[in-house]
């Protein structure tokens, strides 16, 4: 297993994303995740550009993450075409995988039918798409998105086709949809692309009976639900259970964004990450 850190928690350390990048190497992690929005600069120059930062912390690319519009047929040659630029982007670095979010929900019911179909037939599209630059297409089951809650993603995984889509499991935003992550990781492990860690309050635990949906946009806006792990949320011991016995050899990038004000700093988080991962998940980090 190798270990990333997204970008997103490095946003508010100036120079980004040098910075963070020169962190994540320190505590000991194998590869970074930005978000496309966090590298915009390195996106409009080769890719050499961005691989001589990298490689000067002996950092990996684990993929770079992307979004787009899955449902408006006026927008989505726009979505292919950027998604097919990120994977010929990150075909340079080794990568293996494009982790993409989808489209915001559109309604409480949200996936009729006819939008269900839609968005299966643009998913396998685009993955078609990213499969000819040789990156396999993942999207990330992710709150306030198409695909959030248990039978949409059970949906979407007979709709599309297991060669051309797969998943990055984020156990936070699973757990908070009310999706079991344990139960996800291994009811759908040939279509997982990545890992995601993040926590979330021990009362949206789904062995307690949390079933979703997830807490609103606008109570994450007031009160972070992403939670340091170990918060109680996920069972992440069974989790690295599950990915020991499959001999998972992937990328597990922690995904979180900077400490809100009254929250820490970025260094006290970023010691509890690592405290975490060496007990009680035994990770292998960098020396």
């Amino acid at each position: 297993m190798r270990y990333a850190m997204s970008g997103h928690q490095f946003r508010k350390m100036p120079p980004h994303p040098e910075t963070g990048i020169k962190m994540a190497a320190r505590y000991g992690y194998h590869g970074l995740e930005p978000f496309q929005d966090d590298i915009p600069h390195y996106l409009k120059q080769p890719p050499d550009e961005f691989k001589k930062v990298l490689d000067a912390s002996g950092l990996a690319l684990c993929t770079i993450g992307s979004g787009g519009e899955y449902l408006d047929p006026t927008r989505l040659q726009e979505t292919i075409e950027s998604s097919v630029a990120r994977a010929r982007y990150i075909a340079h670095f080794g990568c293996n995988h494009l982790k993409v979010n989808l489209s915001k929900r559109i309604s409480a019911e949200n996936l009729s039918p006819a939008h269900a179909k839609t968005l299966a037939k643009n998913l396998n599209e685009v993955g078609k798409r990213t499969a000819d630059a040789g990156i396999r297409f993942a999207f990330h089951p992710h709150a306030w998105t198409l695909v959030e809650r248990q039978p949409e993603l059970d949906m979407m995984m007979e709709m599309t086709d297991p060669k051309l889509v797969s998943l990055v499991l984020d156990t936070g935003h699973a757990t908070l949809g009310g999706i079991d992550p344990v139960k996800c990781l291994r009811d759908y492990y040939s279509r997982i692309a990545a890992i995601h860690l993040k926590d979330a309050e021990a009362k949206y635990n789904t062995a307690n009976g949390w079933k979703g949906p997830a807490p609103s946009e606008e109570e994450h806006n007031r009160v972070n639900l992403y939670k340091r792990l170990g918060a109680g949320g996920v069972d992440f011991p069974a989790f690295f259970r599950v990915l020991r016995e499959r001999n998972y050899e992937g990328w597990i990038t922690l995904d979180f964004d900077a400490p809100r004000p009254g929250e820490g700093t970025v260094e006290e988080d970023m010691n509890s990450h690592k405290k975490y991962l060496l007990d009680p998940l035994h990770a292998e980090l960098r020396s």
